[in-house]
């Protein structure tokens, strides 16, 4: 097993993506660090794995992700990967909400001919944009920088940030996220070139639409339509993109840097 007592940092841990990413390193025998917000789902669904380390953890609290680090150094000495899989498509659930009934609206224009067009940035409050970008931006930020120092301990390592379908492609959305998802992506850039040198690598996922419970939040309907859109007909599913999470940070993935790759069905080439 290529990640036997490897140690590494998975954030959006508890569920959907990070969770099937913490699952698929467990199996391979690395001591996985788990954080996210929700200390219940934490507890109930990631700490059963073998070799799990919960860490209850608000990724934009720039304070509290130098504190988790700290623990890892302070635990291992060292860190060999970290996924940055935490991530948020609204500020909070009655944005979400709104959203959903938004683009549900326009999948029923659409099946019936009729033309629709969604408004959203004249009512994004600062707030809200500030809050996604503290979330999916900042937060990537923030462990990278803590977890740079213990990677060049352990002599390199790998880093995977998650990004969005919609940073590479025009999606009409609240700007809060596919700015936050682009900015991402500019992160990774701009890391892999600079860590080469230290041998840490450093890649981003841009998914499409893949089975998670944030996924299943929408109406079926609709996403059976997102689907639709795609070559290949179907969500992946989570333990498919965190396989294509293990190549990235393993042996078979070591050429690769400052590359996105997007698990979309062929929605993005």
């Amino acid at each position: 097993m290529q990640f036997q007592d490897k140690v590494v940092f998975v954030t959006g841990a508890a569920s959907g993506m990070g969770l099937a990413t913490a699952a698929a390193f467990a199996a391979q025998g690395a001591v996985v660090y788990g954080a996210d917000i929700s200390a219940e789902n934490l507890e109930r669904d990631f700490a059963a794995l073998p070799g799990a380390r919960p860490v209850p953890l608000d990724i934009a609290d720039p304070d509290a992700v130098r504190a988790a680090f700290a623990r890892v150094d302070d635990e291992q000495g060292h860190l060999d990967v970290l996924v940055n899989a935490a991530g948020v498509n609204a500020p909070n659930r009655a944005a979400a909400e709104a959203l959903n009934a938004e683009n549900y609206k326009g999948f029923v224009a659409a099946r019936e001919g009729r033309p629709h067009h969604p408004e959203f940035i004249e009512s994004v409050t600062d707030e809200d944009f500030d809050r996604v970008l503290k979330i999916n931006l900042y937060g990537p930020f923030y462990t990278t920088r803590a977890a740079v120092p213990l990677m060049k301990k352990a002599g390199g390592g790998a880093i995977v940030n998650f990004s969005s379908a919609a940073a590479l492609m025009s999606v009409v959305m609240p700007a809060y996220y596919p700015a936050s998802k682009a900015g991402v992506l500019g992160l990774t850039r701009e890391t892999a070139t600079e860590l080469a040198p230290f041998n840490i690598r450093v890649n981003a996922l841009a998914p499409g639409a893949v089975d998670t419970p944030l996924f299943r939040q929408t109406e079926p309907e609709f996403n059976e339509f997102l689907v639709s859109l795609q070559p290949i007909k179907r969500a992946a599913t989570p333990e498919e993109v965190a396989r294509t999470v293990l190549f990235l940070a393993g042996e078979e993935g070591a050429y690769y840097t400052g590359q996105t790759f997007s698990p979309s069905g062929g929605l993005v080439m």
